[in-house]
């Protein structure tokens, strides 16, 4: 036992020495596919509205499910490591879906949150989704595009 733990505490003193400050080794930085400090220009944002809909779901399963267009982001200027975020939030059935994006360049960015099932019962009508695309880092959150979209209908 005492072998064991003089072992494990040469390891702790080998790994805190190995990666001290006296050998410049930084095991703390940021991964290059974590966003951080940064910001970028977006210039265009599409988003085919008409593609956010509510389908009754195949084969007599009674699920309905919240299809959601994928929106697209034409980003220019970058610096740092920025993030495309896109929200789509329907508070009336409780509802938020966000596609996340690390921002690497400028170039188009496509962004596809995956379809929601809703249980049965819970549609009921209309309702008011928000769909918005922002660009964010530590240093910076803007909306870039939102706009609000009807949805849904007696099924």
């Amino acid at each position: 036992m005492d072998r064991w733990v003089a072992a494990v505490g040469l390891f702790v003193v080998f790994v805190l020495v190995g990666t001290g400050p006296l050998t410049g080794a930084d095991v703390t930085s940021a991964s290059p596919s974590t966003f951080g400090d940064g910001n970028a220009t977006v210039t265009e944002v599409g988003v085919d509205r008409s593609g956010l809909s509510l389908t009754p779901g195949r084969f007599g399963t009674n699920v309905t499910y919240l299809r959601v267009p994928p929106a697209a982001a034409a980003v220019d200027g970058v610096t740092g490591r920025p993030q495309l975020l896109y929200t789509v939030s329907v508070p009336g059935l409780d509802i938020r879906l966000v596609e996340r994006r690390l921002v690497t360049g400028s170039g188009t960015y496509r962004l596809a949150p995956g379809d929601r099932a809703i249980p049965p019962g819970r549609v009921d009508g209309t309702y008011d989704a928000v769909l918005s695309v922002r660009i964010q880092s530590f240093t910076t959150d803007r909306t870039v595009a939102r706009t609000t979209v009807t949805v849904g209908g007696r099924q």
